[in-house]
């Protein structure tokens, strides 16, 4: 009686003894691919909260709602500016369980506005977006949006600032003829 070598693999023992490592190659994949969808808005929800973080600290207020994320327009009342890591500020099913916390005061637009000081008790009442960061009211009167995606920005057209610099960098070096003489 032999014993098979381990090395060998026979052709029709091929795609049985190559089964558990593509799996595990898929698997692996699907891991690592999970993670960098959410990536760049877990990046964003991040960045938010830690520039609330500082604004609270240095006891800036947030008038724009730049450190959070602002609910549409309803008409009568003024818009809501909630927390960063909410995700988006309107009344949507989980928003009072963001992360697994009680986020109704945070997140919900609703129990946001109805919390606004002279509503509210003192102790828990929010302030004004003038005098506080997230979550607060945002000024009645305004309107506050997102800014518009195609803006001309200076990122819009880079590559033509780039050509023209190089143009004009070139020209400059250029020795020009000395005037005729009179």
């Amino acid at each position: 009686r032999t014993r098979p070598r381990p090395h060998i693999v026979r052709v029709n023992e091929a795609p049985l003894a190559m089964a558990p490592l593509m799996l595990r190659a898929l698997l692996t994949a699907a891991a690592l691919a999970a993670p960098a969808l959410a990536a760049s808005s877990r990046a964003e929800v991040v960045r938010k909260m830690i520039a609330a973080k500082a604004l609270a600290q240095a006891g800036v207020p947030d008038p724009t709602c730049k450190t959070g994320v602002i609910s549409l327009k309803k008409e009568g009342q003024p818009q809501v500016c909630c927390a960063g890591y909410c995700g988006e500020c309107s009344d949507y099913p989980t928003c009072a369980s963001v992360r697994g916390q009680n986020s109704t005061f945070a997140c919900c637009s609703t129990p946001v506005y109805e919390r606004r000081c002279g509503n509210a008790p003192a102790n828990v009442c929010l302030k004004s977006c003038k005098e506080s960061v997230p979550p607060c009211i945002m000024d009645e009167g305004e309107t506050f949006t997102t800014p518009n995606p195609d803006t001309r920005t200076a990122g819009t057209d880079c590559n033509e600032a780039v050509t023209a610099w190089r143009e004009k960098a070139d020209a400059a070096l250029k020795a020009t003829p000395p005037p005729a003489a009179p």
